[in-house]
This record gives structure tokens, C-alpha cells and sequence, in this order.
């Protein structure tokens, strides 16, 4: 870090002073101005203080880098032209401007003709960018009137070909002659989409400066201070907005000189221009947050002191990919976007990153990419946008930093590289699947149907009859409620009833028995293999010797075994055929139930 302490004494007649020399600019040039002064004898009495010149000086060391700037002044002829000079030596500009000397007619065809020619030379800048500042106190006036006529038509045919070239003329008329808007002079502007500025008095010319650099040019400046002088020493500090710029201006102006500054600050190298009513620090890469300053101006005046910062800055962009399944059938590619990230370097330092400061953070940057306009918002010093991607392509992304309150020169726009999406993977054959399917379906039906078959065939085994449990010493009692709820045909069965109190009581009947009984003519496989003879206490015996699946209260009841059933027991059968289902309920039989009912159903 380079630590400069300057001590700056302003003198009255003091045009400029360089403190240290400025590093040799390198900045492409992406703007140019011609400032074209009248330099006539009339001069010496609308401006006898050379204001006019004095205002041109902070026009031009106010100007961001990329500017090219020219100087041509007329009176009878052209007495003084230079340019276009890059921001390193702009002090030579202002060399020529010192030595003219009021004096002559005035000649404005030859000075605007010049002014055009000085233009010229930027052949790499558009002609929207570039600029003609006039300063004129009257109109065109030679020594006889042919000379007039022919400095009028050349004055026409250059505003004319700046017209054709999209070149803008602003006029800033001094003194009470140029109130008539209608003057040669002022239909410059008119014809090329420039504006005026009448100054009665000299002093006034700060006032279409101001606006010509902010309006016009759209020069970002901001007022960090506006300092009421009562003679005395004044201290200011005066803050830097954002960290890393590459040059920081500070333009003091008032009405009266400033005298004594002084200056305490950090940065790789300062230059400092002054004159009648102004003075201008230039820093390079400042390495502090702020500048320390003191002055004293004359008792009732005011200082005004502006900030202009300026980045010069290299844009790097990288690409991040989402692809994604189109909707279209007949899609070849995935549907890819690639969101491209923009992020802003130091010209003279690729590795220091800028505009990350919070002043920033938020701020809408614009610009244009393959004739599509594109914004985003700045994030830590960079802004995103999504590109749709359809193929392997170039694209220049230009950008434009209006929105934020600096001056930004970018080295160019950059161009970034998008890969096409990849190809769709190819859709599964799933043919062998389904054939082999076919096969492994039709095979198992094949021996489904042939293990069916070798079934039917089977001879049946021989099953050895049931035996039925021993005979019972106890009497029957109540009767049995059935119920067959699934049959094998599908046919309904209403409810059935069979009185057991008849039934001697030695009796072992069957199941099958009692559906015959009943003339049920549905077969019950295992039917004949259930066996019921009565039990003590008025229960009923069941004795299960068949396959059938018979449930009570969600208990099995198992082949081989008996079991008692009390009255209102019930049971559920399944048959062996698996099918054919029934519900019996034994049920108590009332005294006058068994004087009128049969004996079966």
C-alpha cells in the first residue's frame, strides 16, 4: 500500500498542478468528445474571467477513462485543435485551451467542420457515442458577407453529416445574445437531438456543465458534501462508496477559489487539476474507505464536492446445466437450460473480484443476448441468467451497468460456450421380455392343464368308512336348526329344522342322515362322516371323522375328536369340497312345540 499525503495550495491563476503522473491508460475507448470553443473577440466582454475554459478543464477531468477527448477553437479561422487523447494525457488538452486568447470574428462552420474530422479518427467508436460540446456567445458573424454565407453553409453540412452519423451537438450559449433559441448556433442541437443551455453570465456555465455531464453524457456522480465557508480552514472527510475501484475523482467546485488543500489519503498514484473554480483529485486504485481533505474558501461561498468512482472491470462467465425429459414423443434430446453466472474481476488484477460491496447487493443489471433482452439482480458480484440450449453455440452477452450509481468500463462483453444437450437414452426392447413371458405362461397353463387331466384319470383310493362313535345311554332332546348358505350348483336352501326329541336315544345318526331327512338333494361332501347321539345334561354329541373344516366360536374342531354341544351351541361347516357351506344351531324344543311338530322336517 502506497500511503501519499499531499499538500495542495490553489492559487487564483493557477491552471493545473500535477502531483504525481498517472499510470499510462490502457483502456479502450468507448466514447468520444469534441469540445469547440469561440474564441472571438466578443469573449473578452461575456466572458473576461475565461470561465468558458475553465468549465471545458472540469468537463474533461471529470469524464470516465474510456472517453477520447478533443479541443478545437475558431475565431476567424481555427487557432487551436488537439485530440483525440486517451485520459492519460488530457492535462495537453488543456495546454491549447490556456494559450487561446479572445480575438476575431467568428468562423463556428470551420470550428464544427474540425470538430467532426477530430471524431473521425475513432473509427472504432459508434457514432451515438460520440459528442459535440459548443461554447458560443453570438451567432456567425465574418468580415463580409460572403464569408458569413460560406462559414453558414459549412456550419450546416457538418451539423448535417453529424445528423447522418447519429453524432448529438449540445450548445451552451454565453450572454444576452444567445436568448433567442432560434440562432444558428443553437439549431445544432436541435437538428441532432442535442440540447441547450443559456448562461447570461460567465458564472452561470456550472449549472449546464452539471447537467451535460450527468443528463447527456450520464456521467454517475454522487454529492458527498456541501461545505458552507466562512474564510476559515474547513475538514471534511469524504467517504469512497465501494472498495476496489479502480479510479476515484473528487471535484470540488464553487463560485470563488479554493485555497490551501490539503489532502490525506491512500492509493497507488494521484494526479490534481485545478482552476479558477474548481479542483479535481484523480486516484488511482485508493486502497482506504475514505479521504481526509481541509480547505479554506472565501467567507459566504459554498464548496460542493462530488464523488465519481470508476471500475474497469474483466466479466468471466460459467455455465451450469439441467436437463430435463420433454414432453414431446418424438424428442431426440433432452429439453437442456444452462444458467450462466456472470461475475466481475479488477482489469489490472483478474483475481480481485468487484462490485461485491452491499451498495450493490440487489441492483438490476440489463443487457442482450442473440437479440433477446435478459435482467438479473446482483448477488456478491454476480448476476445469473438462463439461456435455453438446443445446440453447440457461442453467444456474446452484452451488458449494461445503468442502474448502478458508478461508472463502469468493461473491457468487452463476454462470450460464453454452451454445449448442446445429450441425446435421449434409446427406449428398452422389451420384446424378448414379452415372448418369453408368452412361453413361460403358456407352459404353465400346459401343466396346469396336463396335471388336471393325470387327476381326472387317477383311480380314486379306497377309504375305509367311518366309524361311528358308541351308542349313547341318554335321550335326545330339542332339534337342530341348519342353515346352508353356499352350495356347489349356486342353488338357495331355505332354513331347515330337525326334531332330535323323537330319535331314540341309543340312535347314532349322521349329518347325512339328517339332510336326507330334510330332502336335501344338494351332496355334502364328509356329511356321512359327522356324527351326532345325545349327552348328558341335554347336550349333543358331535363326533367329527371327516376332512371338513367345522368351526366353534372360531375354534376348530378336530378330526378324530368329540365334542358336547350345549343348547343355542352353534357350529360352521365347510364341506370337503370347499365349497358347499352350512351354519347348524342346536336349539331347545318348548313343550307345545313337541305335541304339533314332526318329527323331521
Amino acid at each position: 500500500m502506497k500511503k501519499n499525503k499531499i499538500l495542495l495550495v490553489l492559487l487564483a491563476l493557477l491552471w493545473l498542478l500535477p502531483v504525481s503522473a498517472g499510470a499510462a491508460s490502457s483502456t479502450q475507448l468507448e466514447h468520444g468528445v469534441v469540445f469547440v470553443l469561440d474564441a472571438s473577440n466578443s469573449m473578452n466582454g461575456n466572458d473576461r474571467e475565461r470561465l468558458a475554459i475553465d468549465s471545458i478543464a472540469q468537463l474533461i477531468y471529470s469524464l470516465p477513462s474510456d472517453y477520447g477527448v478533443g479541443f478545437v477553437a475558431y475565431n476567424t479561422g481555427l487557432v487551436a485543435s488537439t485530440g483525440m487523447v486517451d485520459s492519460s494525457n488530457r492535462a495537453s488538452i488543456m495546454t491549447a485551451a490556456n494559450e487561446v486568447r479572445y480575438t476575431g470574428f467568428t468562423n463556428a462552420g470551420v470550428g464544427v467542420a474540425r470538430a467532426m474530422e477530430l471524431l473521425d479518427t475513432l473509427d472504432t467508436v459508434a457514432g451515438e457515442n460520440k459528442t459535440i460540446v459548443i461554447l458560443s456567445d453570438g451567432e456567425i458573424l465574418m468580415q463580409n458577407p460572403q464569408e458569413t454565407d460560406s462559414s453558414n453553409r459549412l456550419f450546416q453540412t457538418s451539423v448535417e453529416r453529424a445528423k447522418e452519423q447519429g453524432v448529438k451537438i449540445h450548445v451552451i450559449g454565453l450572454g444576452a445574445d444567445m436568448v433567442d433559441q432560434e440562432n444558428t448556433i443553437f439549431s445544432a442541437s436541435a437538428a441532432t437531438g442535442g440540447s441547450n443551455y443559456h448562461a447570461p453570465k460567465a458564472a452561470d456555465i456550472q449549472s449546464a456543465v452539471d447537467s451535460i455531464l450527468l443528463e447527456q453524457l450520464q456521467v454517475k456522480k454522487s454529492t458527498a458534501a456541501i461545505v458552507d465557508t466562512d474564510g476559515g480552514v474547513e475538514s471534511v472527510d469524504v467517504a469512497i462508496p465501494s472498495s476496489n475501484t479502480a479510479k476515484v475523482r473528487v471535484l470540488f467546485t464553487s463560485s470563488s477559489p479554493i485555497q490551501n488543500l490539503k489532502a490525506d489519503f491512500s492509493a497507488g498514484g494521484v494526479q490534481q487539476f485545478s482552476g479558477i473554480h474548481y479542483t479535481l483529485l484523480e486516484l488511482d486504485h485508493p486502497t482506504a474507505d475514505q479521504i481526509h481533505v481541509s480547505f479554506q474558501g472565501e467567507a459566504g461561498s459554498q464548496v460542493k464536492i462530488d464523488v465519481i468512482t470508476e471500475y474497469q472491470i474483466v466479466a468471466k462467465a460459467t455455465v451450469d446445466y439441467t436437463d430435463a425429459v420433454p414432453q414431446e414423443k418424438e424428442a431426440t434430446h433432452y429439453q437442456r437450460t444452462g444458467e450462466v453466472t456472470l461475475a466481475f474481476y479488477d482489469l489490472q488484477n483478474p483475481t480481485r473480484p468487484v462490485l461485491t460491496d452491499p451498495v450493490f447487493e440487489g441492483l438490476t443489471v440489463t443487457g442482450v443476448v442473440s437479440g433477446e433482452s435478459w435482467a438479473g439482480a446482483m448477488q456478491q458480484g454476480r448476476v445469473s441468467l438462463s439461456r435455453p440450449v438446443t445446440e453447440d453455440k457461442e453467444e456474446t452477452i452484452s451488458i449494461s451497468f445503468d442502474n448502478l450509481n458508478t461508472n463502469i468500463l468493461l473491457s468487452e462483453f463476454p462470450v460464453v460456450t454452451l454445449e448442446g444437450p445429450p441425446l435421449l437414452p434409446e427406449p428398452p426392447d422389451y420384446r424378448p421380455y414379452i415372448a418369453g413371458g408368452v412361453v413361460l405362461v403358456a407352459g404353465i397353463g400346459i401343466a396346469i392343464f396336463l396335471w388336471m387331466r393325470a387327476k381326472q384319470r387317477k383311480k380314486p383310493r379306497a377309504v375305509p368308512e367311518p366309524t361311528p362313535p358308541e351308542p349313547s345311554k341318554y335321550s335326545y332332546t330339542g332339534r337342530l336348526s341348519i342353515y346352508i348358505t353356499r352350495t356347489k350348483s349356486g342353488r338357495d336352501v331355505p332354513p331347515l329344522t330337525y326334531n332330535l326329541f323323537r330319535i331314540p336315544g341309543g340312535k347314532v345318526l349322521s349329518l347325512q342322515e339328517v339332510l336326507d331327512g330334510c330332502q336335501v338333494q344338494e351332496p355334502m361332501e364328509g356329511a356321512e362322516k359327522i356324527f351326532f347321539k345325545a349327552g348328558a345334561n341335554r347336550c349333543l354329541v358331535l363326533a367329527n371323522e371327516s376332512d371338513c373344516t367345522i368351526m366353534q366360536h372360531r375354534e376348530i374342531l378336530m378330526k378324530g375328536r368329540s365334542y358336547q354341544l350345549g343348547l343355542d351351541s352353534k357350529v360352521d361347516i365347510t364341506f370337503e369340497d370347499e365349497v358347499t357351506e352350512m351354519a347348524l344351531q342346536y336349539r331347545e324344543v318348548r313343550p307345545s312345540e313337541m305335541r304339533t311338530t314332526a318329527q323331521v322336517c
